[in-house]
């Protein structure tokens, strides 16, 4: 009866905040974006610490297990181990890659003048074009006026640009070094922390409200867990078939394009295009026709992984249809960008298994 009594209560409170959160709507999300624009490093420290939690909890599991020291030594080698383990990766990819991009970028530039020639041979031998030309002389455009008020414009504001530019920087780089601490602190503590938050729910929170609370964050932490596995186990095969199959075909910048693709296909369904653009740009200062075999052999590839691997791997994993992770890389990229589909996904398979468990549980 005490129990039940509580949750009429909470549901009243609840119906009240629902009223006054859509009466005073506009003031509500302008309040809403202030305090999110100030957590933002925490939020990040969040993330961060939660994946290198999963490379942190593999250390402590397997090779840090038998060492007989204390408790916070041995914590404190392993988040040093995930951090660099995370860097250890990162320059991998950044050392693979950027060499590889210098030189294409260079090879851009010295093409140019090749590029010219041919620009002005064509319109030698088609001499027709040049009527358009003539068309616009007809219209008396100012074009040199409108350069230089162009330039001026761009002069005017670059200083302002300049300043902006270094101010962001700045804060960028003061972000992340706070997220990075944060993130440390909740590596540190996560014993901790959950403790305290077990003591809240136990005393604030009806045991029935709590029992449904725990098992909800009990299925998000499973699923965004699992997603973050099987999206980095995809990006891997992605990539090994990517290098091997510009090997085979003798495509130039091979392991360069397939580090490339896997990395930006850690973004679900969309990401592996983005590094196929830039290896069909690169491809394409080597011969024009290999980046047209590329693209061709990239389209090929990425359709047996979205048919093929991605269900296997991801979707299986996490326990969600292809359809509905479609919707939510669609639904969730259209509403918060490139976090909505990061995010997307879990939420959706966390939704679809909560779902799932209260109609079995409805059926008996």
């Amino acid at each position: 009866m005490k129990e039940k009594k509580e949750l009429i209560q909470y549901a009243a409170v609840c119906a009240l905040l629902l009223y006054l959160l859509c009466h005073y709507w506009d003031t509500a999300m302008k309040w809403l974006i202030l305090f999110t624009g100030v957590i933002r490093p925490l939020i990040l420290g969040c993330a961060i610490a939660y994946i290198l939690n999963l490379i942190m909890s593999f250390y402590e599991r397997t090779i840090l297990v038998k060492w007989k020291t204390r408790f916070s030594i041995k914590r404190a080698a392993s988040i040093v181990l995930s951090f660099l383990t995370l860097f250890f990766i990162l320059a991998l990819i950044i050392n693979m890659i950027v060499p590889e991009l210098r030189s294409c970028v260079e090879i851009l530039i010295s093409n140019i003048p090749v590029a010219c020639d041919m620009v002005l041979q064509f319109f030698h031998e088609h001499p027709d074009i040049f009527t358009f030309f003539s068309a616009i002389e007809e219209l008396q455009i100012d074009t040199q006026k409108i350069l230089q008020q162009l330039l001026s414009w761009m002069g005017s504001g670059a200083g302002a640009s300049l300043f902006g530019y270094i101010s962001s920087f700045v804060s960028v780089i003061f972000n992340l070094f706070v997220s990075l601490i944060f993130a440390i602190y909740l590596l540190a503590g996560k014993e901790w922390l959950g403790k305290q938050a077990d003591r809240l729910f136990r005393i604030y929170l009806p045991a029935v409200l709590r029992e449904k609370t725990l098992y909800v964050l009990h299925t998000l932490d499973n699923c965004f867990h699992r997603f973050i596995v099987g999206q980095f186990t995809e990006a891997v095969i992605l990539g090994v078939l990517c290098i091997l199959g510009m090997l085979l075909f003798r495509f130039p910048y091979a392991v360069m394009i397939g580090i490339l693709v896997g990395a930006t296909a850690l973004i679900p369904v969309l990401g592996a295009y983005i590094g196929a653009v830039v290896g069909i740009l690169m491809i394409f200062t080597e011969s024009p026709l290999q980046s047209l075999m590329f693209l061709i052999f990239i389209v090929v590839l990425q359709q047996l992984e979205n048919q093929l691997i991605y269900p296997k791997v991801v979707g299986t994993s996490i326990g969600l249809p292809g359809i509905f992770v479609f919707s939510a890389v669609m639904v969730g990229g259209s509403l918060f960008g490139v976090a909505g589909i990061l995010l997307g996904i879990p939420l959706t398979a966390a939704c679809y298994q909560l779902l799932k468990d209260d109609l079995r549980k409805r059926k008996g």
